[in-house]
């Protein structure tokens, strides 16, 4: 029964994320699939930059 109450409060302490660690990794997802599209359009010679 000890190896259990000893598991169970292993698994607790993951849920310590502030709420601007949850921010941070959700900008960072959602910034992957804008990155192939920001250096096509910024990269490419027609792009007039």
């Amino acid at each position: 029964m000890a190896d259990i109450d000893v598991q169970h409060e292993s698994e607790l302490p993951p849920d310590d994320y502030t709420m601007g660690d949850v921010i941070f990794w959700i900008v960072g997802i959602l910034m992957i699939p804008l990155v192939p599209i920001l250096m096509v359009t910024f990269l490419t010679p027609t792009s007039g930059m």
